[in-house]
């Protein structure tokens, strides 16, 4: 029972009567109010650009009285080119700013600021090009004219450039002029900009532009954060809690009625910009903010973290560095405003518990009893909650269980295997933190945070990735629904999980087959008619040669006219091997002597800085192929580990040995069947590959080399030639790291004494590794 409710009755048995209530409320509602709230403050927020639909929020929220109800009296200042928020902060000037990432490069450097809330969830910085320019990525910078805002400002811009490996001195910088006249008359051929803003500025000139955005290389960074400084929230502790929710209620009315915000600009402000341009601004906002997944203004330590290791990469910020105080946290500022209310509703709370002292003292009685029944049923119910645990250990499927914060209370034992962790570690750690990739962290807290909220009324079905304590990353399909107590109220998120990675390699591997498939008939097709306009082409040729002299210029042509045409008579024969359309003769080799033989012709043309490294077993198994394409393979797969490494230099290691493959390591490779194989090897520590490029690293045609460079379908005859020796081909590459080549050809069946001779040779060789 209610312990007022218990006063409310037993009251008028010692003597109080309704009066005397009445006249004890009032003494304390004096006690109470004897500390009235001051005058509005005044304050200032100094924007980081001019006026325009890029600070809605704070408009909204000054002009349909959000800060005027939190008792502030606040004026908003455009910035513009020389004037920025930090500066206007740092001198006290302005109370509050709007700034990008660079905030934390700030602080590192001795200014006192404390982030309140990032509005946008993802950076609208980019790099603006002309569409006709030919530059359609980074790296199509290198040489050109590119323009940044001074400093660090651009910092995501500068380690997206790092991160592809293209250093200050491989371009042309220039301060930010604020002029687009600059990349549409072509004196400049790259700018920093607003996604929001700048390509729809040119597209008015008539001008189509390429936005190269930081994000496509690994660099996500918060933008337009709404900050302070620690003297502010030291002295105002309060203002700055009702300052930052008062905005942020802007931001919400801001983004459920844009135009009436595109009305207020065009009218209060006289925005110098057209309604069309506003209501493309607040649309490619919307994209950014992601208000209708992420609640405005939220704020991720973790993206912060990675923030800083991204500034770590420039060398603007030491690994060591603390964002202790520099993200806001109102439960940790002292509010010495609300500690006087305290002090005084104590003194009155006092007063009334003295009065009613001997009225508790019976009540207390009976709160013992109830405290006796709660904790029997709370003895049931950890009972009824061990149970419950065991039928989860049990389960053939993964469960987890999380608090309201995300922190786990409960895993089984199918998770724990899955993790590779024990139950101890894992219990009261953050599950996000733990267990979610960085890259989809932010998108899969959100959705938690929905069904906390109570927004999601079923069970919620989710697929994402999650990393091991080993680091594997296995990839889980959740069905998710909320915890509630007693009451209803919600107190956390039942997560069920099963494990897809195995089926989903499957999958993928089954697509990447069956699309090699068919663009291999395509290819063959194709080839059989070039290979027919060619004969004629090149025959019609040879006859014009013929009937001229080698003086004459018509000669000449002519010869390069039949140089063309052979060239592509061996694109065609490519395409021919590739589809399968041709029926090569083959026999039974050895191995050891065909490697050694291409490995002589590779070392002829091996740069100076490239060192060879050749390792082939004492017995190789014999394989049945063609010894042309099998040494077709070994030179394709050198040649591109050494134009990997030619910038630079490393190191190429091409390794031969057998191989017997078992039932149980061919799951993840339905096209490697168990049996005995000589296996080859070609290593580099190069450049190595991306994921996109690692998808498409077979596909014809397909090449990251400059033109002039490859044809693109160098690895697609390869793989072509591999599968048509029943054989299985797997690469292993990390960026900047270099890629392994590993290649399975089975081997020849030899008579049963040599085969068992070769095994023991086979497992000695492994046991002295």
């Amino acid at each position: 029972m209610n312990r007022l409710k218990c006063m409310r009755f037993l009251l008028p048995s010692y003597g109080f009567d309704r009066r005397n209530i009445r006249h004890i409320l009032i003494a304390l509602l004096f006690v109470f109010r004897c500390n009235p709230a001051s005058a509005s403050d005044k304050i200032c927020l100094q924007l980081a650009w001019k006026h325009q639909f890029q600070f809605a929020g704070y408009y909204a929220a000054l002009h349909k009285g959000h800060y005027r109800q939190a008792g502030l009296d606040v004026s908003i200042v455009e910035g513009g080119a020389g004037k920025f928020a930090r500066e206007e902060v740092l001198s006290g000037r302005a109370q509050y700013g709007v700034a990008g990432s660079e905030l934390l490069l700030h602080r590192k450097d001795g200014d006192p600021f404390v982030v309140l809330a990032p509005i946008f969830q993802h950076s609208p910085s980019v790099l603006l090009v002309r569409k006709d320019s030919g530059i359609i990525n980074l790296q199509g910078l290198i040489g050109k004219k590119v323009m940044l805002l001074p400093g660090n400002k651009d910092a995501d811009i500068l380690v997206a450039l790092l991160n592809e490996g293209i250093l200050p001195d491989k371009y042309q910088r220039f301060d930010q002029s604020y002029n687009l006249e600059d990349l549409i008359t072509k004196r400049i051929d790259a700018v920093s900009a607003y996604v929001t803003n700048e390509p729809w500025q040119m597209l008015q000139k008539g001008v189509v532009s390429l936005a190269i955005s930081p994000m496509v290389y690994g660099v996500d960074f918060y933008s337009d954060c709404l900050f302070t400084t620690e003297q502010e929230i030291e002295n105002h502790s309060e203002q700055v809690q009702n300052f930052l929710q008062a905005s942020l209620r802007g931001w919400e009315y801001a983004m459920d009625h844009p135009q009436q915000i595109i009305d207020l600009l065009l009218e209060k402000y006289k925005v110098d910009r057209t309604r069309e341009h506003l209501q493309h601004e607040a649309q490619e906002m919307r994209k950014i903010m992601i208000p209708d997944l992420v609640e405005i203004g939220h704020m991720n330590p973790g993206r912060w973290q990675h923030i800083k290791r991204t500034y770590e990469k420039l060398g603007l910020i030491d690994a060591g560095f603390s964002l202790n105080g520099f993200l806001y946290n109102p439960q940790h500022t002292p509010d010495y405003k609300q500690i006087k209310q305290i002090v005084f509703g104590a003194l009155g709370l006092i007063a009334l518990l003295a009065m009613g002292s001997g009225v508790l003292f019976l009540f207390n009685r009976k709160l013992a009893a109830e405290v006796k029944e709660r904790k029997q049923a709370e003895k049931e119910l950890a009972r009824q909650k061990e149970r419950a645990e065991l039928y989860l250990h049990m389960a053939t499927i993964m469960f987890v269980s999380l608090d309201v914060d995300g922190k786990v209370n409960m895993v089984n034992e199918k998770a724990c295997a899955i993790l590779a962790c024990n139950k101890e570690e894992v219990i009261g750690q953050d599950w996000f933190h733990m267990f979610i990739p960085e890259a989809v962290q932010h998108n899969v807290r959100a959705i938690f945070k929905n069904m906390i909220a109570g927004n999601v009324s079923g069970p919620e079905y989710f697929e994402n990735e999650v990393i091991s304590q080993k680091g594997e990353t296995k990839y889980i399909a959740w069905h998710n629904t909320t915890i509630r107590d007693a009451h209803g109220k919600i107190v956390g998120v039942l997560c069920s999980g099963d494990d897809l990675s195995e089926k989903r390699k499957l999958q993928d591997q089954l697509i990447q087959s069956q699309k090699m498939e068919s663009i291999g008939s395509l290819a063959g097709g194709i080839a059989h008619e070039f290979n027919n306009i060619l004969t004629i082409i090149l025959g019609n040729n040879e006859m014009n040669m013929r009937e001229l002299p080698e003086a004459s210029p018509a000669w000449r042509r002519l010869e390069r006219i039949q140089v063309a045409g052979i060239r592509g008579k061996n694109v065609v024969k490519q395409l021919l091997t590739f589809s399968r359309q041709d029926s090569p003769a083959r026999q039974v080799t050895d191995m050891r002597s065909l490697v050694q033989e291409s490995m002589d012709l590779i070392r002829s043309s091996t740069p100076a800085n490239i060192k060879i490294q050749l390792n082939i077993a004492e017995k190789i198994y014999p394989i049945f192929c063609n010894k042309t394409q099998i040494n077709q393979v070994i030179l394709n797969l050198c040649k591109n580990a050494i134009d990997a490494m030619s910038g630079m230099g490393g190191i190429l290691t091409v390794e031969i040995y057998n191989e017997i493959v078992e039932d149980r390591s061919v799951k993840l490779h339905p096209s490697l069947k168990a049996g005995n194989y000589a296996k080859l090897v070609v290593d580099d520590n190069g450049t190595g590959m991306d994921e996109n490029t690692l998808e498409r690293v077979f596909e014809p045609y397909y090449t990251t080399k400059p033109t002039g460079k490859g044809t693109g379908i160098g690895m697609a005859v390869v793989h072509g030639i591999i599968k048509r020796h029943n054989g299985f081909i797997h690469v292993h590459s990390r960026l900047n790291r270099g890629t392994t080549f590993t290649v399975f050809f089975p081997a020849h069946d030899v008579n049963h004494a040599e085969m068992t001779a070769i095994k023991c040779r086979t497992t000695k060789q492994k046991n002295l590794a």
